[in-house]
């Protein structure tokens, strides 16, 4: 009985010692596994992270690109200001991660032409997973490194020029060839105006009579372009009352025939109103 009673025993404290042994391994591979999602987190932030230093552009380059053009003479009202905002605030959240922004203004000095500093729009903390993120991180350069710097740019963009001469056609023809890669770029590209459309420049004056027509056999007009070929047009339009243009019709028939020649698409138009 008692040699049943040691084998039973040896046979208990080997199971105790088997047991002992699977929970080890298993704690082990536990381990193992958090240490790898760790590195797995880790390198897939930095992977997503990998862009350019200063413009924060994929490595392989911009998905998109989008130019804004601000032509903005007079000061805007609350209204207008607050409308613009929303808007433009829209166009940045809905573009596409990786879509190249830059800004210009339309000037009387040409030498104030072209365009800021190119920005691509990072992934911001909602579009991307705690599971295989660092969210954290994420947010904290879409807001510090794009945010920022984009409505430090839209708060200056949109200040009153009080300019006597709005050269629009001369300043978008700037900004465009300014922008790294914009004429070439083969991807989706757009082109937003923030302006009344009023031209007045040598070239070509609303404020003069001019119009398309009048444009259309001057000299200037043989320096036309079509550098916009299946460029998105949206405009923002502020209100503006001139006496001295008797036809108003002939400011949209300009536009609508100077994109066309450019190659752009027909442009789409929301205007700021204060009533």
């Amino acid at each position: 009985m008692a040699r049943k009673r040691r084998r039973s025993s040896s046979f208990a404290g080997g199971t105790s010692s088997g047991a002992g042994t699977v929970f080890y391994v298993m704690g082990a591979i536990v381990a193992v596994g958090l240490l790898g999602f760790g590195f797995y987190l880790m390198n897939t932030t930095k992977a997503e992270m990998s862009a350019d230093a200063e413009t924060l552009c994929p490595i392989s380059g911009p998905v998109a690109e989008t130019v804004v053009l601000f032509d903005v003479t007079d000061p805007l009202d609350r209204t207008q200001s607050e409308q613009l905002l929303q808007y433009l605030e829209r166009e940045f959240a809905e573009s596409a991660v990786g879509t190249q922004f830059t800004m210009g203004i339309v000037s009387e000095d040409s030498g104030k032409w072209g365009a800021t500093q190119a920005l691509c729009k990072p992934r911001s903390g909602q579009e991307v997973s705690a599971l295989t993120q660092n969210v954290d991180m994420v947010k904290k350069r879409y807001e510090e490194r794009f945010l920022a710097p984009i409505h430090d740019n839209l708060a200056k963009m949109m200040m009153a020029s009080g300019s006597n001469t709005s050269p629009i056609m001369e300043a978008l023809q700037a900004l465009v060839a300014d922008t790294p890669g914009f004429l070439t770029f083969k991807g989706p590209r757009k082109v937003i105006m923030v302006s009344d459309l009023l031209q007045h420049s040598d070239a070509m004056s609303f404020y003069k009579g001019d119009d398309w027509q009048s444009f259309a056999v001057s000299p200037s007009y043989s320096s036309l372009g079509r550098t916009l070929d299946g460029v998105a047009i949206q405009i923002y339009q502020m209100p503006r009352v001139v006496d001295r243009i008797e036809d108003p019709a002939v400011i949209e028939d300009f536009w609508i025939r100077y994109f066309d020649q450019q190659g752009a698409d027909l442009p789409r138009v929301s205007k700021l109103g204060g009533l």
